[in-house]
């Protein structure tokens, strides 16, 4: 006879496709073979039902728990919290986060972040810094891995002040920020324009035990390239070079910056250095290079390399049929376009709205103009 073990992984299993109906008829057997639920059993069905967006069946079975003489843990509040933060009832959520410090059941880092996150995402900005504060003030957040949620939602919510300050409170509490501090940070430092403070950080990194690992190092790069410091970006990829830690996404992002900084000819040798280094030109590649092909007006040529792409194994994307399309466009080839938005569709790539409504209607007939935009 199978155990509960057995049970709750076939539970998990239909509860992760949403086969919540299969999964209460395995919960009916379990009773009548007299396997009892345990908390990894309530905590998968709570998690199930939560996903769903059926509340009142989750909070249910939470009594039903507590009934049974099992105690809830972290996991099993930390899916309705977060299910009740997605329909925008935050203030449900605090009310179960009240619940459980009744029950002298500690929250754990998840609980706190998956709260201050959706405070964020249901305009409640102010609430979310007093919460941050609250939490930290009292000494709730105690490990790296929970700062690092904390950073990266500061980040996100463009606090880059806050964000800094409490990674200078990691110091205080006497935690070591990793790479992953850091890399939010540089990175985050970058797409606000902030190019010192992003070097200064990674200044600090490279001296203190932590060591940049390869997606930093591609962070910098691609932040330095979009600063125009096209030749302190080379002389990094350079270094990497001599480490032999390159990937595809450092010289893609290198040929990029050379592209958008005007430097053609270094872009194409290093395209050059990729192939002769082994490395395939991915989707990525191609894009950039069509993009830059259909700016200097090399529409053809740009058409002509999406066939080298297809032949080669490189399936065309979104981005690839939205940059020609557009591109055609402006150079009035209607049957081009049209031909091209046919074959995109039979690919299986639908066009968004707007590239629809404002680069490919146009050519269409008026009747199927009309009938494509309806909706």
């Amino acid at each position: 006879m199978p155990n509960s073990v057995t049970y709750n992984c076939i539970i998990n299993g239909f509860c992760k496709i949403g086969g919540l109906s299969v999964a209460e008829e395995i919960c009916a057997e379990m009773t009548e073979v007299g396997v009892p639920f345990n908390l990894r059993t309530y905590a998968t069905l709570v998690d199930g039902y939560a996903k769903r967006g059926s509340l009142e069946v989750a909070l249910r079975l939470c009594d039903e728990m507590v009934e049974r003489g099992l105690t809830p843990n972290p996991v099993v509040y930390n899916s309705i919290i977060h299910r009740l933060c997605i329909e925008g009832d935050t203030e449900e959520a605090f009310s179960l986060l009240s619940d459980m410090i009744e029950r002298n059941i500690c929250p754990d880092q998840f609980t706190y972040s998956i709260l201050i996150k959706g405070l964020s995402r249901n305009g409640l900005a102010t609430e979310a810094i007093r919460f941050l504060r609250h939490i930290l003030e009292k000494n709730l957040v105690k490990d790296v891995f929970s700062h690092n949620i904390l950073i990266d939602y500061l980040c996100k919510s463009k606090n880059l002040r806050a964000a800094k300050q409490l990674m200078g409170s990691m110091f205080v509490r006497g935690l070591l920020p990793d790479t992953i501090t850091y890399g939010t940070l540089i990175d985050c430092h970058f797409k606000e324009g902030n190019i010192g403070n992003a070097v200064q950080i990674y200044e600090k990194l490279i001296v203190g035990k932590e060591k940049p690992n390869l997606v930093i190092y591609n962070s910098v790069i691609n932040g330095l390239c979009k600063e125009a410091s096209v030749d302190i970006a080379k002389l990094l990829m350079d270094s990497l070079q001599r480490m032999d830690v390159l990937d595809i996404i450092t010289y893609n992002t290198m040929i990029n910056g050379y592209f958008i900084s005007g430097m053609i000819d270094q872009a194409f040798v290093l395209l050059w250095e990729m192939e002769k280094a082994g490395i395939s030109l991915n989707i990525v590649t191609y894009n950039i290079l069509i993009n830059f092909l259909c700016k200097f007006g090399c529409i053809q040529q740009a058409k002509e390399l999406m066939k080298v792409m297809i032949s080669r194994g490189v399936v065309p994307d979104f981005i690839t049929y939205t940059t020609l399309i557009t591109n055609l466009s402006k150079n009035c080839s209607p049957e081009e376009v049209i031909a091209l938005h046919d074959y995109m569709v039979i690919e299986g790539v639908i066009p968004d709205r707007q590239t629809y409504k404002d680069i490919v209607c146009p050519y269409l007939p008026e009747e199927n103009s009309k009938i494509s935009t309806v909706g």
